[in-house]
């Protein structure tokens, strides 16, 4: 009888999962996460603004940026179904080579924010994802940009971007794709190596 009652609630969603409604409101607002890694971008963009300081800059940024990043699902999403056909080891190069390229692209285009060029528009959260929609003004021309977030070991780390609702990893899992259909995945990681280097 007991489990026909808890079957009964599962399908009618009455049993909580591990992220309930009333876990969701004790945790961290993706969106008040978000505003404050952006301020604190803009505090060492603005404390580093010369080219002679870029090195430093970058560093300090590359130290702030590291943890809400989720590089290794980025790795592992950007390759798709390939991701399963390699060795951990493998696997573990790879992250790492593209977790690089992510970081300093990512880096040449945030290194020189100041005050008012982003504006965080609005958050949805669907445990344990969440997106952050935001705004950025350069150069007067408004760029939709939402972040994709997923809550692991008590916080909220990025796993996708969506620039003018293109999808950064699916972009990077259509080129790796055809890239490896052709040249296998050592020709990736040459190419990958070469544009890090």
């Amino acid at each position: 009888m007991y489990r026909i009652v808890a079957l009964a609630l599962i399908a009618g969603g009455l049993v909580f999962s591990p992220f309930s409604a009333a876990k969701a409101e004790t945790l961290p607002s993706p969106k008040v996460e978000m505003q404050s890694t952006i301020e604190q971008i803009i505090k060492v963009a603005g404390t580093y603004p010369d080219d002679a300081q870029k090195a430093v800059r970058r560093s300090k940024l590359r130290e702030l940026i590291n943890p809400k990043f989720n590089f290794t699902e980025m790795s592992r999403r950007s390759l798709g179904a390939n991701w399963n056909e390699l060795t951990p080891q493998e696997q573990s190069e790879f992250t790492s080579v593209f977790s690089e390229l992510l970081a300093r692209t990512y880096l040449s285009k945030i290194e020189t924010v100041k005050p008012g060029m982003v504006k965080i528009e609005s958050e949805s959260v669907n445990m344990p994802k969440a997106t952050v929609k935001t705004v950025v003004n350069s150069k007067g021309d408004n760029f939709p940009i939402e972040y994709k977030m997923s809550f692991e070991d008590g916080r909220w780390q990025v796993y996708d971007v969506v620039i003018e609702n293109i999808g950064l990893i699916g972009n990077y899992r259509n080129e790796f794709s055809g890239i490896i259909r052709k040249e296998k995945f050592e020709g990736l990681m040459a190419r990958l190596r070469q544009k890090v280097a």
